[in-house]
């Protein structure tokens, strides 16, 4: 027991580990790019069931190999309201269950094909000309690292069966299922993976240095621990993100406890769906993938009977992280654009398109309540106004640095030449809210100064103001995703805004010969006729831009239930 070479276990241990991250890392990188943006585009727009969704995440999962990868997938998502929080939280379910591919695959017993997989998959990713042929080597040669870094890894467990310090630490897991789950959780977070983690339990419970109990406690805490990738992801997102999060961590939380409390009757059930361990060897090899697949089985038995009891309240759970995490939007900030959408264009483009949306709504507000304040200056408090409007510059700083970002990833040509027609379209609102400026300033100066205007003057700004308003109205319901004749009906009412400017304009020069209107009252009247008329120019411009095909298939997105209920409170 005293010649144990500590250096060679420490090297081979934390070298295969190390083997073992990276090997599942390029392994989902590589298939997840083989898969390109279908595996997104599907979560994206098939998850309208919480059981589908649930099917969905973990047929996804299983490809990319990584549950945190599709958690932070899934928050950046809800951030950009493409996915309901209701319709993320089967996504999440499924993705646990996905996981637990990656622990089936290490429990099979086939390390001596390690080295020739890493061959074939460094001749495929390096002497092929198809990128997806590339792509699915670079997955080959993961798979192969995985298995020589779990080789590596159990080589260096099998050492420690001579210390007797580090059986006695090991049969402390044994005794204490608690301290156990700690060490699970404690080293998911140091190493940000639970299937490496998982596989330092199989490895451990193989050569017998720790008892199936301990080795599932142990994956009791991977679960655990594998939430702070997604509350990291969630850090400066919207609410309904940090609920997505959350509800990751309280749905493994909660599975993690009431296993604990009945495992009694769950470790029967997973010995009885695994291969049983009566009578062998325990230093053969087949005890030890034995031993192996008890452990991945008790992970993936652990996983599916979470999601479907949580599937079954699925909508309380929802509800009551609603009412726990509520709402507390702020304009300025942009709900949709998340920049971890960025490697994934169509999502990303879908997103900018909501937050276009989102934008014209807040432009609606603004010319509604700039109207009130040029019809009524002494009543209405233009501060918060001239809040909005900064608001909306805001936003339009932020889109456009979203799309030059954008940019510069490697983007389909489509989604690159509609790039510019959403700068414009960002540029176009900006501008509204530049002329909703004018017209609070022309607001003041008649609340500063006392200039009355006749009501045949009131009447020409409520019909322009109204004109205006169902443009707006109609460009954001367009930019949403639902066009159905909007596009037509914006340029028709630009038409009618033009021919009503000439037509105020006129009526009141007829008046001021008449002596009916005071001078300068007069001149900011038609001011105000002037900033109507460029503000119908520049929602013109936005359905000149839709119509030009910037709602082309590919770049839009479901309209989600936040964008209708958004668009409905502000009605």
């Amino acid at each position: 027991m005293t010649g144990i070479d500590w250096f060679a276990v420490a090297s081979g241990s934390v070298g295969g580990v190390a083997l073992l991250m990276y090997g599942i890392r390029i392994m989902g990188e590589g298939l997840e790019a083989a898969a390109g943006d279908a595996l997104r585009r599907i979560l994206a727009a098939l998850t309208r069931n919480a059981w589908l969704a649930c099917l969905l995440g973990a047929v996804v999962t299983g490809v990319v190999q990584s549950s945190s990868a599709v958690t932070v997938m899934t928050v950046g998502f809800v951030n950009a309201q493409l996915m309901t929080f209701r319709q993320a939280l089967g996504v999440i379910y499924g993705a646990n269950i996905g996981t637990t591919v990656t622990g089936q695959i290490m429990a099979f017993e086939i390390t001596q094909l390690a080295l020739p997989a890493i061959a074939l998959g460094f001749g495929m990713q390096y002497f092929s000309r198809r990128r997806v042929v590339r792509n699915l080597g670079q997955g080959m040669l993961g798979f192969g690292l995985l298995f020589l870094g779990l080789m590596l890894l159990k080589g260096s467990v099998e050492s420690l069966k001579e210390s007797q310090m580090a059986v006695g630490i090991f049969t402390m897991f044994s005794h204490n299922l608690l301290l156990a789950v700690g060490a699970g959780v404690l080293v998911t977070i140091l190493i940000q993976s639970s299937s490496a983690s998982l596989g330092i339990a199989m490895a451990l419970a193989a050569h017998n240095l720790i008892s199936l109990e301990a080795a599932i406690a142990l994956m009791l805490g991977d679960n655990i621990g594998t939430c702070i990738t997604a509350q990291l992801a969630s850090i400066g997102t919207q609410t309904t993100a940090r609920r997505t999060a959350w509800a990751h961590t309280i749905h493994n939380i909660v599975g993690v406890a009431l296993v604990l409390i009945v495992l009694r009757w769950f470790i029967p059930l997973v010995l009885h769906l695994s291969p049983s361990i009566v009578g062998l060897d325990p230093l053969s090899e087949v005890y030890q993938a034995a031993v192996q697949r008890q452990v991945a089985n008790s992970h993936t038995l652990f996983n599916v009977l979470n999601a479907i009891l949580f599937l079954i309240f699925n909508n309380f759970f929802a509800t009551w992280l609603e009412r726990w995490f509520p709402e507390r939007g702020r304009l300025a900030e942009a709900s949709h654009i998340d920049r971890r959408l960025l490697e994934t264009p169509a999502a990303a483009a879908g997103a900018t398109l909501q937050e276009l949306a989102r934008m014209a709504r807040a432009c609606r507000q603004l010319v509604k309540g700039a109207t009130g304040a040029v019809l009524e200056p002494e009543r209405v408090d233009t501060a918060p106004l001239w809040a909005e409007d900064d608001a909306i510059d805001q936003l339009q700083e932020d889109i456009t640095s979203y799309l030059v970002d954008l940019m510069e990833e490697d983007i389909p040509e489509f989604i690159s030449a509609q790039v510019p027609a959403m700068l414009h379209v960002a540029n176009d609102l900006e501008r509204v809210g530049d002329h909703c400026k004018n017209l609070l300033e022309l607001a003041e100066q008649r609340r500063d100064h006392g200039m009355p205007w006749s009501d045949t003057a009131d009447d020409s700004v409520r019909q322009m103001a109204a004109l205006i308003d169902e443009m707006l109205t109609a460009a954001a319901e367009a930019l949403g995703g639902r066009n159905e004749g909007r596009i037509q009906r914006v340029l028709e009412l630009e038409k009618i805004v033009d021919h009503l400017t000439e037509e105020g304009r006129n009526e009141h020069l007829e008046r001021a010969r008449h002596g009916e209107c005071l001078m300068l009252p007069g001149v900011l009247y038609l001011d105000a006729l002037m900033n109507y008329e460029k503000i119908g120019d520049h929602v013109r411009n936005i359905g000149r831009a839709l119509a030009g095909g910037l709602m082309d298939a590919g770049t839009t997105m479901p309209y989600t239930a936040e964008g209708e209920a958004a668009a409905a409170e502000d009605a």
